[in-house]
């Protein structure tokens, strides 16, 4: 599959951080599932934000989804290239 250079809208930037932050805020690897990506998972998946693999949660085969190497890095970058807020 070719990869899009295409940016990710800001509804897909939201969608991978938050999946990004679950990750983060378990300490492990927790999936994100399809039905939290809702219409970003196309795009993000297309751009290689994400990765997917089929795996067993509570006895049924589902596909989950996780921020890939490339979309840590875009998340990293977006962090670093946004203006710290005026308090």
């Amino acid at each position: 599959m070719k990869l899009s250079m295409r940016q990710p809208t800001k509804r897909m930037i939201a969608k991978l951080r938050e999946c990004h932050e679950k990750e983060l805020a378990s300490g492990e690897k927790v999936p994100c599932l399809p039905d939290e990506m809702k219409s970003s998972l196309a795009g993000l998946y297309k751009r290689g934000l994400i990765e997917t693999r089929m795996e067993i949660i509570n006895n049924k085969k589902q596909l989950c989804l996780y921020v890939s190497e490339a979309g840590k890095n875009l998340i990293k970058q977006l962090e670093n290239s946004t203006p710290a807020p005026n308090k």
